[in-house]
């Protein structure tokens, strides 16, 4: 089994309004993921997402464009099951090869930003393959259940501070989390130290 192709997409999904949340970056208001399809010489098909830092939709372009003219391009020819293998080739040399090839070596582009968002896309589409060529869940192939259930908090905080307590109540009461994440002055506008 070889990779025939590699496809990425930038998706941009509207959150409704009693969902949005306004962070140091603005109101958010669109869910924004780079989602990229792998496929195989025998119709295989592995899905995966690379998400950028939060307030960086504008780079979802570029990202996307790395997926599909940088680093799909080293996948083609690829065993898909060389998971440890590829993840290796991305984290020390797409990057450095396209630099070098420009003029510009900085080996270090590889271990940042929108080169590791590239490389977890990659990942997560190639562990989907292989799952889907065993018959088995990605979950059991990466040591199976350890727990029945998982406990998870809700994060906010971002709510100008005679809003915060509301914000963090309805978590609460609207999702039934029993644990809160919450940032201290990040909206305030008070410098940092």
């Amino acid at each position: 089994m070889r990779i025939k192709s590699v496809q990425a997409w930038w998706i941009r999904v509207p959150i409704e309004a009693a969902r949005q949340h306004r962070s140091d970056f603005g109101q958010v208001t669109t869910f924004d993921a780079a989602i990229l399809r792998i496929e195989t010489d025998d119709g295989l098909v592995g899905w995966g997402e690379g998400k950028n830092a939060a307030g960086s939709a504008g780079s979802y372009g570029a990202l996307v464009h790395m997926l599909n003219h940088e680093v799909g391009p080293q996948l083609v020819g690829r065993d898909p099951a060389d998971i440890g293998v590829i993840w290796e080739m991305l984290y020390n040399g797409v990057r450095h090869d396209s630099a070098a090839r420009g003029g510009h070596a900085m080996p270090q582009l590889a271990r940042r930003g929108m080169s590791i968002a590239a490389i977890s896309a990659v990942d997560i589409a190639l562990w989907d393959i292989l799952g889907k060529s065993l018959g088995v869940p990605v979950w059991r192939l990466l040591g199976g259940r350890k727990l029945d259930r998982m406990p998870a908090y809700a994060s906010g905080g971002w709510a100008a501070a005679d809003a915060i307590g509301e914000q963090l109540k309805s978590y609460i009461a609207k999702g039934g989390f029993k644990a809160l994440k919450m940032r201290v002055g990040a909206m305030d506008g008070a410098a940092h130290i």
